[in-house]
């Protein structure tokens, strides 16, 4: 499935740094397992046990975060399983997906914006993108 993104015309990339508290993490994925929301329990998990094994583990103020850098996809679209139904993350089984394809999804989520199915995980973008655009909205500002 090919889902629609910004304005990014060309297949740019930027780095973003995801963080999410450890804490919230483990909460949502209860949660979310109570209320039997088995999509949201597998992209949570992924996300925690890929930042819990690549990304850097932080205490601040007695509360223990994860942090990693990761490079998305900026372009226009980003490509998701047939499977994947994007209005319905939350029932969704995403069991057979590739690790590649839980990275495309948690794209789409989290750094487009276009959901809000990983609640406590936010993104920051950690470099000026270097637009091919055919309109980059910055430029009118």
């Amino acid at each position: 499935m090919k889902i629609r993104g910004d304005f990014v015309t060309n297949s740019s990339s930027a780095s973003f740094v995801l963080t999410a508290e450890k804490d919230v993490l483990e909460d949502n994925i209860k949660h979310f397992k109570d209320s039997e929301k088995n999509g949201e329990v597998q992209l949570l998990t992924f996300l925690r046990d890929e930042l819990e094994k690549e990304g850097i583990k932080t205490n601040i103020m007695g509360r223990e975060y994860y942090t990693t850098t990761k490079k998305f996809s900026l372009g226009k679209s980003v490509f998701l399983d047939d499977s994947i139904n994007s209005d319905e993350i939350q029932k969704t089984d995403f069991s057979k997906l590739s690790n590649d394809e839980m990275w495309d999804l948690i794209n789409w989520i989290v750094v487009k914006g276009k959901g809000s199915d990983l609640f406590g995980v936010g993104a920051t973008q950690t470099k000026e993108l270097k637009c091919e655009c055919e309109e980059d909205p910055r430029d009118s500002q």
